[in-house]
């Protein structure tokens, strides 16, 4: 298994931090020091570059949650960027992917607005992550009985 690598740059006001490797439990202190650096160095406006990350486990997704709330709460954001398929479908399976903006490469993460890269329910929608509901359960409206 390949160790977790960390680099951070800084890019156009935000950091842009790329993981390489495995994240888990092995790595995850290493990369909370990483980012909290990273933050005091560059901002809180964070891009997790995830391209070359082939795996995260529940330690790696604990470090990503705790700097998004410190990101957030300090008044700047947090985006994953380019998630290889299997770390895409561990943020499905947790649901974070409906809290922190991912998009689908590092390109797409830098040339976003701040405004569009803040969460927001309906542009989750508007991305095909989920079917709008039928206007009857939208709306609580009861269904007409057969």
């Amino acid at each position: 298994m390949p160790p977790l690598e960390v680099t951070a740059r800084s890019h156009a006001g935000r950091a842009v931090v790329r993981l390489r490797g495995e994240l888990d439990i092995a790595g995850s202190d290493e990369l909370r020091r990483r980012l909290d650096a990273a933050r005091r160095e560059h901002g809180d406006h964070l891009i997790l570059d995830l391209a070359d990350l082939e795996f995260m486990d529940s330690q790696g997704l604990s470090v990503i949650v705790g700097c998004y709330k410190a990101a957030t709460a300090a008044g700047g954001s947090l985006t994953l960027a380019g998630p290889r398929p299997i770390v895409r479908r561990t943020l499905e399976i947790t649901g974070l992917h409906r809290r922190i903006p991912v998009q689908a490469t590092l390109e797409a993460a830098l040339s976003a607005d701040d405004r569009a890269s803040a969460p927001n329910p309906a542009r989750e929608l508007d991305r095909g992550d989920e079917p709008p509901s039928p206007p009857a359960a939208r709306h609580g409206s009861p269904r007409p009985a057969r």
